[in-house]
């Protein structure tokens, strides 16, 4: 009973209704385990920190970036149920800003990983840039783990081609080159803006590019992230991880180090490239002390990137430098490199190198580029730097040529012949090759040839490894190339000296850097010797750089090896088709081979292989071959770590390893600098993540720039123009080709809603009126030289009320024209300084184009941006007050949609007809849309009646255009 209702109603029905839906089930999948292939504990701790949180991954280098790579890959590409469709699907994972070998290794570590684990799962799939949308579109709808470039993938988010909010996550290599300015970071700032859930991750094997000021924070902001992962080799995990101990290694060392002597005249070319390079330096700082940084330094000089980062430093500045710093420039470039080959390049390679740095140096007119001595070469440390060469190459001892051989090449041979030894005594099975692992692939064929023509002396109780006969095939290298090159240099250098009394010496500017311990230099031109010009003629002077006369014993002994050889390989050819007769004709006659092959197994333990670095593909080369020896004949911190990671997986039979390298040489301390340069870098870095902030985003928050429109569009309603407020969207049309450059990053990050399509005229369509060409300053010399940008222009004229030429200069670049001669010169002289007489030239050829292109074209309007910072705050002005671009109207802008071509896409109008027919009297820019719709080309033009001219053109256009065509000439 109740209180508040009668009894009789409560036996009432109640006149509310009620539905009942059932619950949306979601289908529960049993757990997965996700097997991992990780043997040591630091690369799990890795994996387990970088799966649980998005951040920057910085690792040493050489310490398995593919198999942690692959492993997180895996991980995270497994498949999941969508809580939207109740659908089991993979993930969109894309891999940004890979190079190809790492994709390869990429994709065999997790084939890997699905044989493992037995899964059905596609391996790593690579889009370029040749790929259709819509197969693209079909490959992003079934998921998985898809490297594609930034610029391609910059395209499709803006085209809509694939959604961010389908995008599982992001995974970037290389995170040290991501930019602000980078299409990297325009695609992490499209897929952070829509897509709140999914991951970004960032891995790099490179800590010292970590360089500036707050290095850390600047790159985490570019990366929309907030944590970073650091591991150095002296994290305690991976030192744990790799000081495995077991038997073997207590009862014998797994690493040996080879320290191998210089030669006397390898120590006194080394100490004078460090001179001049010393030298170099002190006239660079004071030719350029404000330019000059701490990093100009000797300490500095065994840096890889040496030369490139003093270049960099001096970009901003480079049009003010003189001539001769930029020559110094190029000669530190010219020295560092005679320094690496001095470590790995016979004798006679490097005094044929020597000779043609001289020869190129030699002072010539080649069209009208002139070029002057290197400083460097007037030291007196050159002349020994060439002296010391030539003793190496052409020394005698008896009356015999010496041949320099490399010291390295002795211990070679002494410790192949020694572990070849000793494991036909061992006992042991199942031993691994050799394996040599050297810097270049230059070195690495070297040393083959050299194993293979190695012969063993004995000397008193010594046993000695002969490469003379390695030394003669160089040797008949070297005069195969004097012959070819050599005439030629001599008659240039004798038409150079016949003008060398008509050039103006004053050209030629040497410091007292570059004189001192020499005569002093006269201040009388008439003085025999003393005037710079003479100095320098001292310096070409044929006696000093004349090539070596080989004597014609020795040649005749080249010969005769040479007959030797070949026929001791005929008779080698002729024993081996007499041993396999039987089974090559079988094969002639099945197989119809034409040539004879001859197979011999070689035992595994017999094996020695000699292979070139590669960082990429170092670790794959161990687990393949399993060596039983390592001998590292030049030093690479990479590969070292490499061997220590191969070590501790296999610490039950770890393989023995080399290490050879000069004592108290530029390649010892090279590498020592490299571990000290790593070390310091991981340090500045971890300092510098103790004081990093918390960082805090709610999905409000705005990554752009934020710019006050208020003082850029003009509100007032004036003149009928469409009133802009604050929040109005500004469209930006752009050429889908433009993104390789940064400027439509920018105009995203400003706010611009940037639209890509095909255009056929223009790169940026502002509004309606506006249509921009962009040209970089390579672009716009090319440009003219071709005549493109004439036809560009006529185009832009043809269709947009407002044409504007924007000429674009990199940031880095001096604002002027200097930029402009700079380019023209680097095409034709590879990266060396121009003279200030061609620089002028250049200019005033760049601005005789431009005049002549207003000229044709008065009505064109130039911009000129320093960067493109600034393109985008200018192209903000020029759209105040501007309606909006038609996506539609601009490409149909040059296109004749009414022939349809086989693509589907609508063709080109034909541009050379259209200015044609605007000549014709009646038809002009206004009216000849309406003929070239209904007219297909001139033939059919010409045969138009009178009346059909009227109907298209009006009465009296019409007229006039009939009338000219059909007029008769007596």
């Amino acid at each position: 009973m109740s209180l508040f209702v009668h009894d009789d109603e409560e036996n009432n029905k109640s006149t509310i209704p009620l539905n009942f839906s059932e619950p949306d089930i979601v289908p529960i999948y049993p757990d997965k385990a996700i097997n991992f292939v990780l043997p040591l504990k630091y690369q799990q701790e890795i994996v387990e920190d970088t799966l649980t949180k998005d951040g920057l991954l910085i690792m040493g280098c050489g310490l398995g970036w593919d198999i942690i790579t692959a492993n997180l890959l895996y991980a995270l590409s497994t498949p999941f149920v969508d809580s939207r469709t109740k659908k089991k699907k993979r993930g969109l994972i894309f891999v940004l800003n890979a190079q190809d070998d790492e994709l390869i290794r990429l994709q065999e570590e997790m084939n890997d990983l699905n044989w493992e684990d037995e899964s059905q799962q596609e391996r790593l799939v690579v889009i370029n840039g040749d790929s259709l949308p819509l197969r693209r579109k079909k490959l992003y709808a079934e998921g998985g783990v898809v490297a594609i470039s930034s610029r391609v993938l910059v395209v499709d988010l803006l085209s809509l081609i694939v959604s961010a909010d389908d995008i599982t996550g992001l995974f970037i290599f290389h995170a040290e080159r991501i930019k602000e300015t980078s299409n990297d970071a325009f695609v992490i700032n499209l897929y952070r803006d829509n897509n709140n859930w999914g991951f970004i991750k960032a891995f790099s094997d490179d800590s010292e590019s970590f360089g500036g000021f707050t290095p850390l924070a600047t790159k985490l902001k570019i990366l929309r992230l907030s944590n970073v992962f650091l591991w150095p080799r002296f994290h305690v995990t991976i030192s744990q991880s790799f000081n495995i101990k077991n038997k073997k290694d207590m009862l014998r060392k797994s690493a040996t180090e080879i320290s191998v002597k210089l030669t006397y005249n390898m120590n006194q070319i080394q100490s004078a490239i460090l001179t001049c390079i010393q030298a170099c330096l002190g006239e660079l700082k004071r030719h350029n002390p404000t330019l000059a940084t701490e990093y100009w330094e000797m300490e500095n000089v065994h840096d890889p990137d040496f030369v490139r980062r003093i270049r960099g430093s001096m970009d901003s500045s480079w049009h003010r430098v003189s001539f001769t710093s930029k020559q110094i420039v190029s000669s530190l470039s010219t020295l560092t490199n005679m320094l690496v080959g001095l470590m790995n390049l016979d004798s006679i390679a490097f005094y044929q190198n020597v000779q043609r740095i001289v020869n190129e140096n030699q002072k010539r007119q080649a069209g009208s580029i002139h070029r002057s001595q290197s400083p460097w070469l007037n030291l007196d440390e050159a002349v020994k730097i060439i002296s010391c060469a030539k003793e190496r190459a052409f020394g005698k001892r008896d009356g015999n040529y010496v041949f320099e051989e490399l010291p390295k090449w002795n211990e070679l041979g002494k410790l192949v012949h020694n572990i070849l030894q000793e494991k036909s005594t061992s006992n042991l099975k199942n031993q691994g090759p050799i394996l040599i692992v050297c810097s270049s692939k230059r070195v690495a064929r070297d040393l083959t040839r050299l194993l293979e023509t190695m012969q063993e002396e004995i000397i008193g109780d010594k046993r000695v490894f002969s490469c003379r006969r390695f030394m003669k095939d160089q040797l008949r290298e070297y005069a195969h190339w004097r012959e070819q090159i050599n005439p030629m240099v001599k008659r240039i250098w004798e038409e150079l000296e016949a003008k060398e009394q008509k050039e103006d010496e004053s050209d030629i500017v040497i410091t007292k850097t570059f004189t001192r311990n020499g005569q002093p230099v006269s201040k009388r031109r008439r003085t025999r010797g003393g005037s710079v010009a003479a100095r320098v003629n001292k310096l070409r002077a044929p006696e000093n750089f004349e090539t070596v006369d080989i004597d014609q014993e020795m040649l005749l002994e080249l010969k005769e090896d040479e007959s030797i050889d070949e026929e001791r390989d005929s008779l080698e050819f002729k024993e081996t088709q007499e041993e396999n007769f039987g089974v090559l004709d079988l094969i002639e006659e099945t197989q119809q081979f034409q040539h004879d092959f001859d197979f011999v197994h070689i035992n595994k333990e017999e094996q020695v292989i000699v292979q070139a670095y590669n960082d990429k593909f170092n670790a794959s080369i161990l687990q393949e071959l399993h060596p039983s020896h390592i001998i590292i004949y030049e030093q690479n911190l990479a590969f070292i770590r490499r061997v220590e990671m191969y070590q501790a997986i296999n610490h039950e039979n770890p393989a023995h390893a080399y290490f050879m390298y000069y004592g108290d040489s530029v390649e010892e301390e090279k590498h020592l600098r490299r571990v000290k340069r790593e070390k310091e870098a991981f340090t500045k870095l971890i300092k510098e993540k103790a004081t990093l902030g918390k960082h805090f985003e709610t999905k409000d928050d705005n990554a752009k720039f934020q710019i006050n429109r208020n003082n850029i569009a003009n509100t007032r309603i004036a003149g009928g123009s469409k009133f802009k407020t604050e929040t109005d969207e500004s469209n930006v049309i752009v050429d889908a080709r433009e993104f390789g450059s940064s400027t439509p990053n920018l105009l995203y990050q400003i706010g611009i809603n940037v639209i890509p399509c095909m255009l056929t005229i223009g790169d940026y369509i502002l509004s309606p009126k506006i249509c921009v060409e962009r040209k970089s300053i390579s672009d716009l010399v090319q440009s003219f030289s071709s005549g493109r940008l004439f036809q560009q222009c006529k185009q832009m004229f043809r269709h947009y009320e407002l044409p504007v030429l924007l000429i674009e200069f990199d940031g880095t670049q001096s604002f002027s024209l200097e930029p402009f001669s700079e380019v023209k010169y680097t095409r034709i002289t590879r990266d060396e300084s121009v003279e200030s007489k061609i620089e002028l030239n250049e200019k005033s050829n760049i601005q005789s184009k431009i005049l002549s292109l207003l000229y044709a074209f008065p009505k064109l309007k130039i911009i000129w941006s320093s960067s493109p910072y600034e393109t985008a705050q200018i192209f903000i002005e020029l759209k105040a007050n501007q309606e909006e671009p038609d996506v539609g109207t601009a490409l149909d802008k040059g296109a004749n949609k009414s022939i349809e071509t086989g693509d589907g896409n609508p063709p080109m109008y034909n541009d050379d007809a259209i200015d044609f027919i605007q000549n014709i009297p009646g038809i002009n820019a206004v009216n000849y849309h309406t003929l070239i719709q209904q007219v297909r080309n001139i033939e059919e033009l010409v045969s138009l009646s009178k009346d059909k001219f009227i109907s298209i053109l009006g009465d009296e256009n019409g007229k006039k255009a009939y009338n000219f065509l059909n007029r008769k000439i007596r």
